[in-house]
């Protein structure tokens, strides 16, 4: 029988990063935060990458099973102030007889 996880989410936006803790239960801010800085300090304590995510797993005793740290696909934003090129039906030139 398998057991039923909760995800706890964390998004660190300010340096794209998402954590997500998998759990028997809900876990509260400090657990969370807790897990979270013991597996990157297991890591040697280096940050992750921007745009990464951290899964981690934990037991009901709060023990670590497995992590996994995926790679979000980057999206650029879209910037309409930089017009299409191929939408020139209604731009028109100023004729210099004007």
């Amino acid at each position: 029988m398998q057991e039923n996880r909760i995800e706890n989410i964390v998004v660190d936006e300010a340096n794209h990063r998402t954590y997500v803790i998998l759990a028997p239960r809900a876990l509260s801010d400090g657990e969370i935060y807790r897990a979270i800085r013991q597996e990157i300090l297991r890591r040697g304590g280096k940050p992750l990458a921007r745009g990464v995510t951290l899964t981690l797993m934990l037991t009901s005793t709060g023990g670590t099973i497995s992590a996994a740290v995926m790679a979000e696909p980057q999206t650029e934003p879209s910037n309409s102030a930089v017009p299409n090129p191929n939408e020139t039906a209604g731009l028109a030139t100023p004729s210099a007889a004007e």
